[in-house]
């Protein structure tokens, strides 16, 4: 570059002379000449560039690997709203499953059985009377930190769960004159309640995130009913009203109110439920997909 401005320079001034000892030469030529060369000399301005604009994955598909342990699948679907806010849409199902053939539930029942002074075989046998099958919707709004965008770093959110259950159990009952009765309960239960979570986001890999539940739950209310429709035409008066005592003695609360009132006729025991309903959410291990 310094020789090209020496060069530059010697051709101007060869043209300046030039310019001066011909009588013919138009004086304007020197002026266009040091103006092109001032032009030519000129320096270059600084380019301004703007700062590229934040690109993040907005999008994320997931599954609750950890709600395995309790034969629950369990999905959810979160869409960044804001750089650093969210909100997920979740869907939870238990098919109808024995309770004892839950992945947790027996793997507890083995740890009881190997347990000295613990017998679990009441337990167990309890467990295998029952069936129970549900799912859950839920809503949710997510608020990050940190600096990078989108759906990373640690996390606050409140939400909203619908829960559907249906729950069964084989119970025996046995009447004052030593008789046996089957009783197959079943149950069909609605909560709604809403909690706050704790939780934390990664992107693992260009297009992988993994979402921990650290700790969270829930609180609300559940409404229902409850039967055991069986011919009950053999029990007195006084055994009819004793089951109904003893199927409200089991969903007692601590304060002695029960949130079951039960009713046992000639055609069986019909119960209504209304009560407090709350759940846990933690220690959650979700992997997904971002785009």
């Amino acid at each position: 570059m310094k020789h090209l401005f020496t060069t530059l320079a010697l051709c101007f001034s060869a043209g300046l002379c030039a310019a001066q000892t011909d009588t013919t030469a138009a004086p304007v030529l020197s002026v266009d000449s040091a103006n092109t060369l001032q032009t030519a000399l000129a320096p270059a301005r600084d380019s301004v560039v703007a700062p590229a604009p934040e690109v993040f994955r907005k999008n994320s598909i997931k599954m609750n690997l950890s709600s395995l342990a309790f034969s629950n699948y369990s999905f959810s679907y979160e869409r960044a709203i804001a750089r650093k806010i969210t909100l997920v849409g979740g869907y939870s199902f238990m098919p109808e499953t024995q309770i004892s053939s839950i992945p947790v539930v027996d793997k507890a029942l083995e740890m009881t059985s190997d347990t000295e002074g613990m017998d679990s075989d009441d337990f167990e046998d309890a467990f295998k009377k029952g069936n129970a099958a549900a799912t859950a919707f839920t809503g949710e709004i997510r608020f990050y930190t940190g600096k990078k965008p989108g759906a990373r770093g640690f996390y606050a959110s409140l939400y909203g769960r619908y829960t559907t259950m249906d729950l069964s159990y084989l119970d025996v009952y046995e009447d004052a004159l030593g008789m046996e009765h089957d009783l197959p309960y079943k149950a069909s239960l609605k909560g709604l309640s809403g909690g706050i979570m704790l939780g934390a986001q990664w992107l693992i890999a260009k297009r992988v995130t993994f979402d921990w539940y650290i700790v969270g739950g829930h609180y609300g209310n559940v409404t229902g009913d409850m039967t055991a429709k069986v011919d009950l035409s053999m029990l007195s008066e006084q055994d009819k009203a004793e089951l109904e005592q003893e199927v409200e003695d089991i969903f007692e609360y601590s304060d002695g109110k029960s949130y079951v009132d039960a009713t046992v006729n000639d055609n069986g025991m019909f119960g209504k439920v209304k009560g407090p309903f709350g759940g846990i959410r933690a220690v959650g291990f979700n992997l997904g997909i971002a785009f």
